[in-house]
C-alpha cells in the first residue's frame, strides 16, 4: 500500500467511517434473518450478465469523453476505456473521487491534454450525469407515481442541474465573456487563491469547448443517456435475481436516487450511500425491507467487483501503475499549500 500519501489514508479513514455508519443503519433497520433467506433465495446466475451489460455500460462513458475531450485531442474511445475504467477503480479504492484526478493525469500524459482542462471535462460529465438521473426521476413520476411531496423534490432537482447544465452552455458558448465575469468575481475574494482560482478558471473553460456546437451538445446528452439507461438495464436484472415484480420506471427510480446519493464524494465507491438510498428507495415502492436490503447489498458487490476486476485488467494491460493515484495527491496537495 505504498501509493497511498498521507492524505490519501486521511480520506480512506473518512471514507470508512461514512460508510460504516450508514451500512449500520441499514442493516439495524431491517430483519437480518430475513435478508439472508433472500439472499439464500436468489439466483446468482443472473450476476455474470449483468456485470457484461456493465461493462458495455462503461464504453458509452469512454465515448462522452471521447466528444468532451475532442476540441483538446482527438483521443479514440478505445484508449479512454481502460482510462475510465481504471478511474472506476481508483474510485472503490479511495474516496473524494480521487478516480477523476487520476483520469485527468493519465489523460494528461497519454493524449498531451492539459490536467487541468481534462479536469473541465470531467466537471461537465457530472453536470450531465445529474441532468440525466434526475430526468430519470421526472420519468419515474410522470409514469408510475404522482405524489405531489416527490413531483417536487424531482422538479427542484431537474431545475437545479438543469440551470447547471445550461450554464455550462452558455459558458462555453461565451468563454471570453465568461472569463472576464469569473476574473472579477475572483478579483473580490482573497488574495492568496487568486492565482489558483484564475488557473482554474481558465482550464475550465479550456474543458466546455465541446459544448460549443449543436453537434457537441447532442452527442454529449445521447451518450449520458445510453449510460444511464444501461446502468438501470443493470439494475434490471440484478432484480430478476430476487424475482422482483417491479417495472423498468422503478429500476429507473432506482438508479437515479442511489447515483445521485454517491455524486457527492463520501466514501470508496460510494459504500454505504448506495446501499442506503437503494433499500430506502426500494421499500418506498413497495418491496419488503429485508429482501430490498439483500438487493442493494448484492447489486452493489456486482458493480463494484466488475469495477474492481476490469479495472485491475485495465491497469495492467494498459500500462498504467497506481503509482499515479499517489502521484494525483501530491499534486492535489501541492496545489493547497500553493494556495496558502
Amino acid at each position: 500500500m505504498g501509493y497511498l500519501t498521507r492524505s490519501v489514508w486521511a480520506r480512506t479513514l473518512l471514507g470508512l467511517v461514512i460508510a460504516a455508519a450508514l451500512l449500520a443503519v441499514v442493516l439495524l433497520r431491517t430483519d437480518l434473518g430475513a435478508t439472508f433467506d433472500a439472499l439464500g433465495e436468489a439466483n446468482f446466475a443472473y450476476l455474470p450478465p449483468a456485470m457484461l451489460v456493465f461493462a458495455f455500460a462503461v464504453w458509452f462513458q469512454a465515448l462522452r469523453w471521447r466528444y468532451l475531450l475532442k476540441p483538446l485531442a482527438d483521443v479514440p474511445a478505445h484508449r479512454l476505456y481502460p482510462v475510465v475504467f481504471v478511474g472506476h477503480l481508483a474510485n472503490s479504492l479511495v474516496p473524494l473521487r480521487a478516480g477523476e484526478v487520476l483520469r485527468a493525469l493519465v489523460v494528461n500524459r497519454r493524449e498531451g491534454v492539459g490536467r487541468m482542462a481534462a479536469l473541465g471535462t470531467l466537471v461537465v460529465e457530472r453536470a450531465l450525469d445529474g441532468l440525466a438521473l434526475s430526468a430519470m426521476l421526472l420519468i419515474f413520476v410522470a409514469v408510475v407515481d404522482s405524489s405531489s411531496r416527490l413531483w417536487e423534490l424531482v422538479l427542484a432537482g431537474t431545475v437545479l442541474f438543469g440551470l447547471a447544465t445550461a450554464l455550462l452552455i452558455v459558458i462555453a458558448l461565451h468563454p471570453d465573456r465568461s472569463l472576464s465575469l469569473g476574473s472579477r468575481l475572483i478579483d473580490r475574494g482573497p488574495v492568496r487563491f487568486r492565482s489558483r482560482l484564475r488557473r482554474w478558471l481558465r482550464s475550465f473553460l479550456t474543458g466546455t469547448r465541446a459544448l460549443r456546437t449543436p453537434g457537441g451538445i447532442v452527442a454529449a446528452l445521447a451518450t449520458t443517456a445510453a449510460f444511464w439507461v444501461s446502468v438501470a438495464v443493470v439494475y434490471a436484472i440484478v432484480g430478476e435475481a430476487f424475482a422482483l415484480k417491479e417495472g423498468f420506471g422503478t429500476y429507473l427510480l432506482v438508479t437515479a436516487a442511489a447515483n445521485l446519493s454517491v455524486s457527492i464524494p463520501s466514501s470508496q465507491g460510494g459504500l454505504g450511500p448506495f446501499e442506503f438510498f437503494v433499500r430506502e428507495t426500494l421499500v418506498f415502492s413497495g418491496v419488503a425491507s429485508p429482501v430490498a436490503t439483500a438487493y442493494a447489498l448484492v447489486l452493489h458487490a456486482t458493480i463494484l467487483v466488475t469495477m474492481i476486476v476490469i479495472g485491475a485488467f485495465c491497469l495492467r494491460t494498459a500500462g498504467l501503475s497506481l503509482d499515479m493515484l499517489r502521484e494525483a495527491s501530491s499534486v492535489e496537495e501541492d496545489e493547497e499549500k500553493e494556495a496558502l
